[in-house]
């Protein structure tokens, strides 16, 4: 299609899409409050997993190690519990390989033997740089106060291990307002603590740490920062804190550092955590019982001291069906100690990842709507489709160039972002021109000269038509079988039933307060809430098809005295949002209602062949009507042609007035908690009740086909977004 504007029109509709959807994409950004999405992590996922792969992930430090906690040394203790002589041996033997500082991803909060603690504290004493965290209760962003303890772990917590960093910025620290602490003989050996508290995305994805957390009025780092501020010898109190922005440990005098290390972190304190590897792969690990039956051979110390000389270890337990494990960016499943090596690693190496900010990315979406814009309004159709492919690729591009960077980007914000704005005018633009040569030159040419149409096509702003957006009912019926049946008869005979059919439907449509739309051929189209508003359209449609019904099955032995066929008619009926009104030209019009809605009605009339029943109506007017005021059963969840999002459908079987035989209601509440618990994924009751509702009506389709599909289902192979929707593929 080329664009030739012969006027101002296109130019115009252009700018005014623009002034519509790149300030509606702003605004709706401005009023979310921030620009990334768990989506947009999600896909950042992908993009991580390929760095590592292809060698652009974090650099790795030599300085960080593992001593795991695995089944086979539980195996080795004979015990689920760590023997605290073994750890005490640990300690012990640690302290002969001068490690640089040992972080514990374990908590020690009950005693157990008197010599065997004693041994355990003595041996952190022994080692010296120990560190022994506290594991949070929860982490909330509500100020609350601390849960203080008698104990004397809380006393060192509280006079010597929570200090006030600079701060700038408008704070929204998590905070702790529980926690469970060491044993006070172990806290007190320890050579400092730190928090442990994993922050888990809204997707159940562990990708931020938060780096400090608030107790009451000041603040603890968390363990891995806490090691580092101690071995670059930066007091907590020389940090600043810029919240939203970055945390900054100075290169100050004194310290070991040559430079600023700078983390990015968001208005919580959190920071993206920079995994360097899947688990197992990120940094070397020793077995804990591995350990200790290697310091017990004297020939293999020296192998044992290159391992842990001036390293930092990290101690956690990994065995199976531990409960501080989760989901990470790189892996499926993984003990979360990786979390605390990983961010060690970052500060190390100083290697941490930046996001996009907020306004940043506000100026690329103008950016790209204004190219959008601009492309739009040239001649060909094919500038505007090439900048937007342009577009498209560029996103993914630099995407993964941030990411290699050490960059975030929101592709997923932007992209949608682009292409609501991109369709937005290419749909705009189709609509415009559509109506302007389809509508006029198929429509008006049949009632005005060549002249006028042409006149019309280069001003269309002097037709004008009316409408509105309201929420309505329409139905649509078809006699079933109609083409069969009406080879049976002359075309008098079909006229004339066909008359007698119609006559009779549309007095029921308009006694209910309906009006007809159109027939289409057998067919009739009515809309219930139009042209006067009415509270209880819904209703109104359903009693329609119900009478239509009743009506029906008196009429069908007076067309059976006649050795005329004995006519059935399917119904379908949708409630939404539509557009009502006055739809043509000021001289030919009809009066309708046009909009996805309407389709979904039509579809659902066809529908009903699939199952077998008569009346199908949506899961949108099912809400709509007034509370048991007719009988109705939860049918399927199915997606019709045109239309990508699935809908819920019930079937219409009465009013909640209507004498209902005994085995018919035992049918149809049995069928209705089938295909409930078929949706929810518990087969085995819905196969239950679908069989129970086919022992009472075997023939019935509906329950027949559910069973089937079930038969072809694997629970166990099922995905996560399965939804069990039937797909329709033609009208």
């Amino acid at each position: 299609m080329i664009f030739k504007y012969k006027n101002r029109k296109f130019i115009k509709i252009v700018l005014l899409l623009e002034a519509i959807l790149l300030p509606g994409v702003l605004v709706f950004w401005v009023v979310f409050g921030k620009v990334w999405t768990s989506f947009d992590f999600q896909i950042l996922d992908f993009f991580y997993t390929q760095a590592v792969q292809y060698g652009y992930g974090p650099p790795r430090s030599s300085q960080v190690v593992y001593v795991t906690i695995t089944d086979d040394s539980y195996a080795k203790f004979g015990t689920r519990v760590l023997d605290r002589m073994a750890m005490a041996h640990v300690n012990e033997a640690l302290a002969q390989l001068g490690p640089a500082a040992v972080a514990y991803d374990l908590v020690f909060p009950l005693p157990m033997t008197p010599a065997s603690d004693q041994r355990f504290a003595e041996s952190i004493k022994q080692l010296g740089s120990v560190y022994l965290p506290l594991a949070p209760d929860d982490l909330t962003p509500t100020a609350q106060p601390f849960q203080w303890g008698n104990r004397r772990a809380y006393e060192r917590l509280r006079s010597e291990q929570l200090r006030q960093p600079r701060e700038q910025g408008a704070a929204q620290p998590l905070y702790i307002t529980k926690a469970l602490m060491q044993f006070d003989a172990f806290a007190e050996a320890a050579f400092n603590t730190g928090h442990i508290g994993a922050s888990q995305d809204a997707d159940g994805v562990f990708r931020h740490l938060p780096l400090l957390v608030k107790i009451d009025t000041a603040y603890l780092p968390s363990m891995a920062l806490s090691v580092f501020l101690d071995t670059v010898k930066v007091p907590w109190e020389s940090v600043t804190v810029h919240w939203g922005h970055t945390l900054t440990i100075p290169a100050r005098p004194g310290s070991t550092l040559t430079r600023d290390v700078v983390i990015p972190i968001d208005a919580q304190g959190r920071a993206f955590v920079p995994y360097v590897q899947k688990w197992g792969d990120d940094f070397p690990s020793m077995p804990l019982h591995k350990l200790l039956q290697l310091f017990d051979e004297p020939e293999m110390r020296g192998n044992l001291q290159e391992f842990f000389e001036n390293k930092f270890v990290f101690v956690g337990d990994v065995s199976t069906g531990i409960a501080d494990a989760g989901r990470t960016p790189l892996d499926r499943y993984a003990p979360l100690v990786l979390m605390h090596a990983a961010l060690m690693n970052g500060l190390l190496t100083n290697t941490f990842y930046h996001q996009w900010g907020f306004w940043d990315v506000l100026a690329l979406v103008c950016l790209i709507g204004v190219l959008v814009g601009l492309a739009a309004m040239a001649q060909s159709s094919m500038v505007l489709y090439a900048t937007g492919a342009i577009i498209f690729v560029g996103l993914l591009v630099l995407t993964g160039l941030e990411w290699v960077h050490f960059t975030l980007f929101p592709l997923v914000s932007v992209l949608n972002s682009f292409l609501v704005i991109f369709f937005g005018i290419v749909v705009g633009l189709e609509v415009a021109i559509a109506k302007d040569q389809a509508f006029i030159r198929n429509t008006f040419a049949k009632y005005v000269s060549e002249k006028v149409v042409n006149e019309l096509l280069q001003h269309p702003e002097l037709l004008h038509l009316g409408g509105e957006e309201r929420v309505v009912s329409v139905l649509f019926s078809d006699i079933e079988n109609f083409t069969t049946l009406s080879e049976r008869l002359t075309p008098q005979e079909l006229v004339g039933l066909l008359n007698n059919y119609l006559t009779e439907m549309t007095a029921i449509v308009l006694e209910q307060g309906g009006i007809i739309d159109k027939y289409i051929g057998d067919g009739i189209m009515a809309e219930f809430g139009a042209p006067i508003p009415v509270l209880h359209h819904a209703d109104q449609a359903v009693r329609t098809a119900l009478h239509m019904q009743r009506r029906l099955e008196e009429l069908r032995p007076q067309w059976r005295q006649q050795g005329l066929p004995e006519l059935r008619c399917r119904v379908g009926i949708n409630t939404g949002t539509m557009v009502v009104g006055n739809i043509g030209s000021e001289q030919v019009f009809n009066y309708t209602v046009i909009g996805d809605p309407v389709n979904l009605a039509a579809r659902l009339e066809g529908a009903n062949k699939y199952y077998q029943t008569l009346v199908m109506i949506s899961e949108f007017t099912h809400d709509c009507l007034t509370p048991n005021l007719f009988r109705t059963r939860l049918l399927d969840a199915i997606r019709v042609k045109g239309r990508l999002q699935p809908v819920k459908v019930y079937e219409v079987y009465g009013e909640s007035t209507d004498a209902i035989p005994a085995d018919d209601l035992k049918y149809y509440h049995a069928y209705d908690a089938a295909c409930a618990a078929y949706l929810e994924r518990r087969f085995d009751m819905a196969r239950t009740q679908f069989e129970a509702a086919l022992a009472i009506h075997p023939q019935d389709t509906a329950a027949r086909e559910m069973l089937e599909r079930m038969a072809d289902l694997d629970p166990a192979g099922l995905p996560d977004d399965w939804d069990g929707v039937k797909t329709f593929e033609t009208k």
